[in-house]
């Protein structure tokens, strides 16, 4: 069973804090939620287990969309389209372990 909380200072990645709402389970992310970065950008979408897994966008600070499409393991994984800053669409296609595949170089 799911509930609604928020969680301060969650650690999700590669030491990436952020401040969570949504739904938790045994007091981690689990189901639909929202995860606002210190930078000011955020993520909202599916989680499972504390991580980012199914479908969700992450958005730059200035709510530009960054990135659309699928997660597993807190990582980009499956289809995805990543955008630029300006809102043009960078990338669209498949995606494994955070890097786009079949792309002329990797960020």
């Amino acid at each position: 069973m799911t509930d609604e909380k928020r969680i301060e200072d969650l650690v999700i990645s590669n030491e990436l804090t952020v401040f969570y709402t949504g739904e938790v389970m045994d007091n981690k992310p689990h189901g639909q939620g929202k995860a606002s970065y210190k930078s000011g950008g955020w993520y909202e979408g599916e989680w499972k287990d504390g991580k980012r897994e199914g479908f969700g966008r992450e958005f730059y600070p200035d709510e530009t969309l960054r990135y659309e499409g699928e997660w597993k393991e807190g990582k980009r994984n499956g289809k995805g389209k990543s955008y630029y800053t300006d809102g043009k669409l960078a990338y669209e296609g498949e995606w494994k372990n955070d890097k786009p595949i079949d792309y002329p170089y990797h960020y």
